[in-house]
C-alpha cells in the first residue's frame, strides 16, 4: 500500500512540474535532479516531493506564489545528493553525521543559485529561519535585489521550512536532532516553539497536511 501511495504522489509531482512548466528550464532541471536523487537517495526524493506538494497547498491558502513554493519545496534538499546514502538511510545519526548533514543547505544554494537564484536562496535558507538554525544568511542575498523580492524569498522559505519539518516528522521514525522536541509532546507544540512568530502559517500547514495522512 505504501508503494502505491508513493507512486501516486510522484505522478502528482510530475503533473505539477508539467503544469507550471517554467520557461527558464527549471522544469527539466527539477526532473533531472529528482531522477539523480532517486539513484541513491530515494527517501530524500519522496520527502522532497511531499514538501513540494504541501508547500504549494499552503501557498495557495495564503495567497502566495504557489509555483515558487512548489519548486522551492521540490529542490530544498537538493544539496543532499552529494552526500553518502548512509546519512539518510533511516538510522539515528550521531553528532558527527549531523554536522555533515547540516552542510546540505549551503550545498543546495551553491548548486542552484547561479541559474535559479530564488529557488537557490530558498534551499539555502530553509533551515536558518528558526533559532539555532543553519544555512545561508541575509548577507548572501544579491545586493541589487529590492526589499519586495527579499521579502518574497523569506515568505516562501518560511513556508518550505515549516512544511519540511511537518513532512519529516510525519514520515520518519528517526529522532529529531535540532532539539525541537525538548520538553514538548505534540507536533503542533514543537512547531509553535520553533516558529513563534509564524503560528498562522503553522496552523495552515498542519490543516493542509491532514489530507496526506488520511
Amino acid at each position: 500500500m505504501k508503494e502505491v501511495i508513493l507512486m501516486r504522489i510522484s505522478q502528482r509531482v510530475q503533473n505539477r512540474i508539467d503544469k507550471y512548466n517554467p520557461k527558464n528550464g527549471l522544469a527539466y532541471v527539477a526532473k533531472f535532479l529528482l531522477e539523480l536523487s532517486e539513484i541513491n537517495h530515494d527517501g530524500v526524493t519522496r520527502h522532497s516531493e511531499g514538501v513540494a506538494l504541501l508547500s504549494e497547498d499552503v501557498a495557495i491558502k495564503l495567497n502566495k506564489d504557489s509555483k515558487a513554493a512548489f519548486f522551492a519545496g521540490l529542490l530544498h534538499d537538493v544539496g543532499k545528493i552529494i552526500f553518502p546514502h548512509k546519512l539518510f538511510d533511516g538510522h539515528n545519526i550521531n553528532a558527527d553525521e549531523y554536522a555533515e548533514v547540516k552542510k546540505h543547505a549551503v550545498a543546495g544554494f551553491r548548486a542552484l543559485s547561479k541559474l535559479y537564484r530564488f529557488t537557490g536562496l530558498c534551499a539555502g535558507l530553509h533551515h536558518n529561519l528558526y533559532k539555532a538554525g543553519y544555512g545561508i544568511e541575509i548577507k548572501d542575498f544579491p545586493k541589487e535585489w529590492g526589499l519586495a523580492t527579499i521579502k518574497k524569498v523569506l515568505e516562501i522559505s518560511m513556508i518550505v521550512s515549516i512544511c519540511d519539518f511537518i513532512n519529516a516528522f510525519t514520515t520518519r521514525d528517526t529522532e529529531i536532532k535540532d532539539g525541537s522536541d525538548n520538553g514538548v509532546n505534540t507536533l503542533e507544540e514543537m512547531l509553535y516553539a520553533k516558529y513563534p512568530e509564524d503560528k498562522f502559517i503553522v496552523d495552515v500547514a498542519l490543516k493542509e497536511n491532514e489530507k496526506y495522512l488520511n
